[in-house]
């Protein structure tokens, strides 16, 4: 890892630290709460990646 991707990566660290704790104040939540939601959106997330399956960008299955 070159210096340049170095920096970019523990920026985005920062950022993404930042974004947590601006989103837990607005929230009111603490760490574990919003801990728990964001694992809720990773496990729909997923879902809705597997759901898509070999049509991901064309038509989805919303039977399945």
């Amino acid at each position: 890892m070159n210096i340049n991707s170095a920096m970019q990566s523990q920026i985005a660290s920062v950022q993404q630290a930042l974004g947590m704790m601006s989103m837990q104040k607005s929230m009111g939540q603490d760490a574990a709460s919003v801990g728990k939601l964001l694992e809720g959106i990773q496990e729909t997330t997923e879902a809705v990646q597997q759901a898509a399956g070999i049509n991901r960008g064309h038509h989805l299955n919303v039977k399945a």
